[in-house]
């Protein structure tokens, strides 16, 4: 039985590609929690290093081991630290200084120290994670527990290597940290497992470099990401199949069957179309999400089609998944039809007349829907013409602006322009996109629709599942009960979901479906 979990930090717990900790790895954290099992952090960071993670996290952290296992506090109470031999630390600073090589050492009350170019570590090239923390001087012969160097050649390096063949030696590139030898991510788990009376069969280790491969050995269950060093994952005893920020660790944990997945009372879907359900790299509907849809249709659960095509933009999509939806929202609300009736939803009117006016003003295309559901470009922009022809199979006509009623504007516009433009928004609902930007009537968004549909047919916020992929999902993915994020989506969905699944062609809505056992 699991009681302890291990993590190392940088692109294990903390992602550098999205600067925070996933938001399932988050999940992950506070459902061991909840029950009951101990969490530690066995990080190559030192003491003052540790405080880039956010507080959160590190409030639910029990041990921190630091400094590649020579440091260890509990409860943010120091506990014991272990020195490297003065007689070799001195060996290694003399080849330094001769050598004018730049290092940074920390002593046992956890003070960072670094000899070498002040501005290199005010730039942020150096030490970057300590934040003003760092100190300047050259080694007085303190204690120290990690000793760190910087660009050697391999020359140099072969000479570092022969001082002490007992150190325990991590090398990077052309920079290496030396620790005594006794101490390593290995012995981090004993630490840990001391800490709390613990055998390290009843604690899972997960990490990613080659400094993990000991701790992950070590413990009864070693977890490797799907991105570590290959040395790591040859003595994992799992390898994640998708990376940390697509929830990787989540699922590992829950592949082990040492978490659950939350189970809700969902009783209506709410699926984007484009790259959710159809998908464009073959212009079809995969047959495992007809599979699933009509598994859940099945099962009771009310399905809805929440889009921003309009009615027109639909030509494309197959009537087989048409038929199959409950309800069909379109232009993210503007339009829905529900029992075979339309609902339209117009804009401003003189709002509207501003915007466009606008829009005209700064020569930005655009496509307006008018109260009628009929879609226009407001001019002969060839490269949109295509855009919408590759992706829906047909063009919409050109025609000027002359008045219309209109339920939606869709503009393509970025930067400054955008920015003005979206300044002037009083009354409407705005989304984005990749390339520009959706307005509506206020308080139509994908979110706010999925409310007024499910509360159509009488079902709460809590009891709706929204599933996408893209920018102007971000509300309705937020907004839901439960969500599921396409593996193909955005990172800006990724991290507000509340699990990533699978890519489109590769049964992505089927496997986040199956997950959360709805079929």
């Amino acid at each position: 039985m699991i009681k302890g979990a291990l993590f190392d930090i940088d692109d294990t717990l903390f992602s550098h590609k999205i600067h925070a900790v996933p938001k399932l790895t988050v999940k992950l954290l506070h459902k061991l929690k909840d029950k009951g099992i101990k969490i530690g952090i066995c990080t190559s960071r030192t003491v003052v290093e540790i405080n880039t993670v956010p507080k959160e996290i590190l409030d639910m952290i029990d041990c921190k081991i630091m400094c590649t296992g020579a440091v260890t506090f509990v409860d943010d109470k120091y506990y014991k630290s272990y020195p490297i031999k003065k007689e070799f630390v001195k060996k290694y600073i003399d080849f330094f200084e001769e050598n004018n090589i730049y290092y940074h050492f920390t002593d046992i009350n956890g003070d960072l120290y670094f000899s070498g170019d002040p501005s290199l570590v005010n730039e942020g090239k150096t030490l970057r994670l300590a934040k003003d923390k760092v100190m300047f001087k050259h080694y007085e012969e303190e204690e120290i527990t990690n000793l760190f160097y910087f660009h050697v050649t391999e020359e140099q390096q072969e000479y570092i290597n022969s001082i002490d063949k007992d150190v325990n030696l991590s090398i990077w590139g052309d920079c290496g940290c030396i620790c005594p030898s006794y101490v390593d991510k290995g012995f981090g788990v004993l630490k840990f497992c001391q800490m709390f009376s613990l055998t390290t069969d009843e604690v899972i280790a997960c990490g990613d470099g080659g400094n993990d491969g000991l701790m992950l050995d070590m413990a009864g269950i070693g977890v490797a990401t799907n991105d570590a060093k290959e040395e790591t994952k040859k003595v994992a005893d799992y390898v994640c199949q998708k990376s940390i920020e697509d929830g990787g660790l989540y699922q590992a944990f829950l592949d082990l069957n040492i978490v659950e997945e939350d189970k809700k009372d969902i009783k209506m879907f709410f699926f984007d179309c484009d790259n959710t359900l159809f998908d464009h790299s073959c212009d079809e509907v995969p047959e495992s999400t007809y599979l699933a849809l009509e598994k859940l249709k099945e099962n009771g659960y009310k399905v809805c089609l929440n889009t921003s095509r309009s009615h027109e933009e639909c030509f494309n999509i197959p009537q087989r998944l048409l038929d199959i939806m409950d309800c069909i929202v379109l232009l993210n609300g503007s339009h829905v039809i529900k029992d075979g009736k339309d609902i339209l939803t117009p804009m401003n009117h003189d709002n509207a007349v501003k915007y466009i006016g606008f829009l005209d003003k700064h020569n930005t295309t655009y496509r307006y829907i008018t109260g009628e559901g009929k879609g226009f470009l407001n001019c002969n922009d060839q490269e949109k013409s295509d855009l919408f022809y590759r992706l829906y199979y047909m063009r919409p006509p050109v025609k000027k602006y002359e008045g219309e009623e209109i339920i939606q504007i869709l503009y393509y516009a970025t930067g400054d322009t955008q920015q003005e433009l979206i300044d002037m928004i009083v009354d409407e609902g705005h989304s984005y996109i990749s390339i520009g930007g959706e307005i509506a009537a206020q308080g139509l968004t994908k979110g706010m629709a999925m409310y007024k549909v499910g509360e159509l047919y009488g079902f709460k916020p809590e009891q709706l599942c929204a599933v996408g992929d893209g920018a102007n999902d971000l509300q309705m993915i937020a907004m839901a009960g439960q969500s599921i994020v396409m593996g193909n989506g955005s990172q800006e969905l990724k991290n507000i979901g509340d699990f990533v699944t699978d890519h489109i062609s590769n049964d992505g809505v089927y496997k986040g479906l199956k997950h959360f056992n709805f079929i």
